[in-house]
């Protein structure tokens, strides 16, 4: 990975880390790319851990938060 593309997602946790709450509804791509809705829980480091315990999402692939695109993280 270039150092420009660490840049920027470390950019892109960074707002989600500002933005995302506890119980908010967030909408996001996850192996093999499928869209998943999910109620966000926790960070387990720079990735997002659901109500259900699943760490396997990452800032860099949300869609939507509470039902709103999100298009500040692109």
């Amino acid at each position: 990975m270039t150092n420009e593309k660490k840049e920027i997602e470390k950019r892109i946790v960074g707002a989600a880390k500002a933005i995302l709450k506890k119980g908010d509804r967030v909408r996001c791509s996850k192996c093999p790319g499928t869209e998943r809705t999910f109620t966000f829980e926790e960070w387990d480091g720079e990735w997002m851990v659901s109500k259900s315990g699943i760490c396997d999402f990452h800032p860099i692939n949300i869609t939507k938060i509470n039902g709103r695109p999100i298009n500040q993280f692109k």
